[in-house]
Order: C-alpha cells, then structure tokens, then sequence
C-alpha cells in the first residue's frame, strides 16, 4: 500500500544506524513498529490510549488484524501475546539507551551493533507480519479512513468514467473528489469495492 511509503526514511535510518549508532537505529526501530500500529488501528477507525505501552499497542493490532473465522485463531493470538513481548522488550531497551528520546550519562554503557542488528530484524519481522496480515486481509468498511494513493485502481476507473476538462487541461475526477468531497469520494470508492466483489 503506497500509503505506508512514509515509513521508507524510518527503514532508511535504520539500515544507516546498525553500525554506526546502534542507539538511534533502535529506538527508530520501535518508532517504525510503533507508526505502523497507530496507522493501522486509526485506518480501522478503532481507538486507543495514546499513552499505551507499546506491547499494548502491537498485541491490539495484532488482535485488531486476526479474523474472528481464521484457522488456529487461538494460536494466532498466542503468537500475538509473544510479538508483544518480543516488541515489549525492544521498547525497554530502547528506554534503556534511547539516543534522542531519554538522555543517557556520558558514561552509561553503550549498545552495540549486535544488539542493533538483533533489533532491526526483529522489528523486520514484527513489521513485515502485521504489515503483511494487513494488506492481505485489507477490506474497507464504512467506518474505515481510505488513503487516495492506495485506490489506483478505482482512481483509474473513476477518471475514465468521469472525464474532467477545465480548456485544455485534463484533471483527475477522483483526486478533486478526494480533495474536495472524501466523504463522497469514499462512498464511491466503497461501491466501487462491493461490486468488484460480487462480480468476483
């Protein structure tokens, strides 16, 4: 979902920091799983505390994700509880030598490259599942925020259907909509899926 393309500069940090500040490249480690939660959960319009720790914050969503009719549903949920632990345990090293966010003695023992390392592809992981899960099983409701970039097909749709002209200049239908009118523009969007799905 080109959406989630934001995070891009999260990973780049990450990947730039392994070796040459493993501090920075954990906490932007926990900051990207943290990002991705928060978007996720206010994508499905469901609430939560802005002050949850963050094992809180993966196991909701993880949980939030998990289809009430999926096959090993309870083992889904174990396997939640232990992403949230491993994702727990990430958050408290990261408070334990948060390079930018907690300030440390200058003689506080630094992390290494090898528990960097071991963050970034846990977070590799944690991410890369949710994410996963999310995209896959991605069906928009009512109720649901909808990003403009990640409809290219209706947007596609929409303008053919829709031809906007203004002189000699052609402009997209669906990105004014979206613009001017997303209540609208969800509706149709909305339509649009339903009945690509019964003519599935």
């Amino acid at each position: 979902m080109p959406s989630f393309n934001t995070f891009e500069t999260h990973i780049a940090t990450i990947e730039e920091t392994i070796e040459a500040n493993p501090a920075l490249c954990i906490e932007t480690c926990k900051s990207l799983i943290e990002g991705i939660c928060k978007t996720i959960l206010t994508n499905k319009n469901v609430e939560y505390a802005e002050d949850s720790k963050f094992q809180g914050l993966v196991k909701q969503t993880v949980k939030e994700l998990t289809l009430s009719t999926q096959c090993y549903k309870e083992k889904l949920c174990e396997l939640a509880r232990w992403i949230a632990s491993v994702a727990q345990t990430i958050a408290e090293i990261r408070n334990d030598s948060g390079f930018a966010s907690h300030g440390q003695d200058i003689k506080t023992i630094p992390v290494n490259s090898t528990l960097s390392l071991f963050t970034y592809k846990i977070s590799d992981v944690i991410g890369g599942f949710i994410l996963h899960y999310y995209i896959t099983h991605s069906n928009p409701k009512r109720n649901s925020r909808i990003h403009y970039e990640d409809c290219q097909n209706f947007n596609e749709y929409f303008d053919d259907t829709n031809p906007l002209k203004i002189g000699e200049l052609i402009l997209s239908a669906s990105e004014a909509l979206y613009c001017q009118d997303y209540e609208a523009y969800r509706e149709e969007y909305l339509y649009y899926s339903e009945i690509k799905e019964e003519n599935v």
